[in-house]
């Protein structure tokens, strides 16, 4: 049994949107407002590039976790992986919950909106498939 954990596409897909209309707006700007669409566009293509360059954001099998995004890039075999767990943490009144997989060496850190799947529920998947 295999499971990959990809961003939304249709997430994707409103970022490339949102990054067409800043593009657009910054050219009917003044120069204020094409700065900020300007930078408004580059931050959203960036979003863009990283869901569609690090496809799949994890994978797990038998023999353990792949993790591809802009800021890891590891293979964890089951033995290396001491902990996966969902953290959640409110701050200003805002709940955020991601996946934390903790090799000792390595802590990786994935957001619901780089899963496409809520944290909770991956890392139960996760803990379910790790041998005993």
């Amino acid at each position: 049994m295999s499971v990959r954990f990809v961003p939304d596409a249709r997430i994707t897909a409103l970022a490339g949107a949102g990054c067409l209309a800043a593009v657009l707006l910054a050219i009917g700007s003044a120069p204020m407002g094409r700065a900020v669409f300007g930078v408004a566009a580059v931050v959203l293509a960036a979003y863009v590039v990283a869901d569609l360059a690090f496809r799949p954001r994890l994978e797990a099998d038998r023999s353990g976790l792949r993790v591809r995004s802009p800021l890891a890039r590891t293979t964890l075999p089951w033995s290396a992986v001491q902990s996966v767990h969902a953290d959640e943490r409110t701050r200003h009144g805002l709940r955020t919950v991601t996946l934390e997989i903790d090799s000792g060496d390595t802590v990786v850190v994935l957001s619901r909106r780089a899963l496409g799947a809520d944290p909770v529920a991956v890392a139960r998947t996760l803990q379910a498939m790790a041998p005993r």
